[in-house]
C-alpha cells in the first residue's frame, strides 16, 4: 500500500499538504515533473525528494510510478462502490435462533411499553448518533409525545428523581466514555435505559434495561483531523439505528402489538 497510516503519521505539516495534493489530483500527478509540482506547492524540489523518501521511496520518479501502479489496481468495485441500503438491509439484523426476529420484536415492544408508562423521554446521543437523537425526539413530538434530547455529552443532568425517566440512548460502538458517564449519572438518578448500538457486546448495552441492537460490520475512513494529523473514522451505516427507533416511536403512539 504507497500510503499506510504508519506512513502518513510520520509526515510533517508542509509533507501533508503534498499529500492531500497527490490524494486529489491522481490524474494530474502522472504528467507533473517535480520542478511543476514544487511549483503548484510553493515549496522547493528538494522538500518533494524528502518527502519521497520518507514515504521509501528513492526519488520522484520511483514514487509516480509506484503510484501510477497502485491506481491502475485501484479497481472501480474498491473506488467507486456505494452502497445500496436496500440490497444491504438482511445484513443489519443477525440473529442467533431462529426466533431471533421475534425476540427482538418482544424486546421493542417490553421497551415500548416502559416509553408509553414515562412521564419524561430523552434521547441522547454524541456525534452523527446525537444527531439521530435530536432526530428522534422531534420525530415523537411530532407524532404527539413529548420528548427531549441531548446531543452533547457535556450537558450537565439536573439532580433530581428521574424514576419516571425514560431513556433512548444512541451509539454506534457504545463505547463513548463521556456518554457511558451521562448514563450512569442518568440511571443512578432512578432512569430507565433503552440502548441501540452496533453489537451487543458493549458497555453501553451492559448498563441497558433494554438493549436493542444491529450488526454490521465497520466502514473506517480516513479523513484530516486537528493540526492535519489523518485518524480513522467509522461510517458503519446509522440506517438500521434508524429504523430500530423509529419502529419504538410507531409503536408507542400507535400501540401496535404487532411490528414486524
Amino acid at each position: 500500500m504507497l500510503f499506510t497510516q504508519e506512513k502518513i503519521n510520520k509526515l510533517n505539516a508542509i509533507e501533508m499538504d503534498i499529500y492531500l495534493f497527490i490524494e486529489n489530483h491522481s490524474d494530474e500527478i502522472e504528467d507533473m515533473k517535480i520542478r511543476e509540482l514544487a511549483s503548484v506547492l510553493h515549496v522547493s524540489t528538494a522538500t518533494i525528494l524528502r518527502f519521497c523518501k520518507k514515504l521509501g521511496y528513492s526519488g520522484y520518479a520511483e514514487f509516480k510510478f509506484k503510484y501510477k501502479e497502485s491506481l491502475m489496481h485501484a479497481t472501480p468495485s474498491n473506488v467507486e462502490k456505494f452502497p445500496n441500503p436496500a440490497e444491504d438491509s438482511e445484513k443489519y439484523f443477525k440473529f442467533e435462533s431462529t426466533h431471533g426476529a421475534d425476540e427482538l420484536e418482544q424486546k421493542i415492544l417490553e421497551a415500548v411499553a416502559l416509553m408509553q408508562k414515562a412521564t419524561k423521554i430523552i434521547f441522547i446521543g454524541d456525534g452523527t448518533s446525537g444527531v439521530l437523537a435530536k432526530y428522534g425526539a422531534l420525530f415523537l413530538t411530532t407524532m404527539g409525545k413529548s420528548a427531549q434530547y441531548i446531543d452533547s455529552s457535556f450537558i450537565p443532568i439536573p439532580v433530581e428523581d428521574h424514576s419516571n425517566t425514560f431513556i433512548i440512548a444512541l451509539s454506534v460502538s457504545g463505547e463513548t466514555g463521556a456518554l457511558i458517564n451521562r448514563l450512569e449519572g442518568f440511571k443512578s438518578l432512578g432512569a430507565t435505559l433503552t440502548t441501540i448500538t452496533n453489537g451487543k457486546d458493549n458497555t453501553m448495552s451492559k448498563l441497558a434495561d433494554i438493549a436493542l441492537y444491529y450488526d454490521i460490520p465497520k466502514e473506517e475512513f480516513m479523513v484530516i483531523g486537528p493540526q492535519k494529523s489523518v485518524i480513522r473514522v467509522n461510517g458503519a451505516s446509522q440506517i438500521p439505528a434508524m429504523y430500530l427507533m423509529e419502529t419504538m416511536i410507531k409503536a408507542c403512539v400507535k400501540k401496535t402489538k404487532k411490528l414486524m
